[in-house]
């Protein structure tokens, strides 16, 4: 086999590894594909320019939807230490969680899609009003929000909830 056959055997299994396909091997210098299903993963190529942003900075808040999605931050007896909301853009097709908390309070807001997901960590102030940072859901996919609390020592102060999913 020459230099070139090679080079354009092993182009071939790279392109078909990229686009998604499981090979078995080579065979004469020809990728064999296998007759298992494709399995595809989230990866940077599925990343939006809006997932991370901050839904304030980026404009995106402006046309802010409440997605009637919400959950009490409870701690391990139930007592209610704050609240997380499910938020959507209609401009920008993203989806974030905002926390109400006592002023005080750190914790973390995390959105999630079927495929990818955001973490944000709050730390004490701004009233207890913190919100996280977008992940892009489109019209047809379906979100929801985790968020957890720390509002003091003890596991008496720490709480979390997790809202419903909201599909748009």
């Amino acid at each position: 086999m020459t230099s070139i056959t090679k080079t354009m055997a092993v182009f071939g299994t790279s392109a078909a590894l990229a686009s998604g396909l499981l090979t078995t091997g080579l065979m004469n210098g020809a990728a064999q594909a296998a007759s298992l299903p494709v399995v595809r993963t989230a990866g940077s190529a599925s990343a939006h320019p809006y997932d991370g942003k901050d839904p304030y900075s980026s404009g995106c808040a402006s046309s802010r939807v409440n997605t009637g999605k919400k959950a009490s931050l409870r701690n391990e007896v139930g007592d209610r230490l704050g609240t997380i909301r499910l938020f959507y853009s209609r401009h920008c097709g993203t989806n974030w969680g905002e926390a109400s908390v006592a002023a005080g309070a750190s914790g973390t807001i995390t959105v999630f899609t079927g495929a990818k997901s955001r973490s944000f960590t709050y730390r004490p102030g701004n009233g207890g009003h913190h919100w996280g940072n977008m992940i892009y859901a489109p019209s047809g996919v379906c979100a929801k929000v985790t968020g957890t609390v720390t509002a003091g020592t003890g596991r008496a102060n720490k709480g979390s909830g997790t809202t419903a999913k909201a599909c748009g």
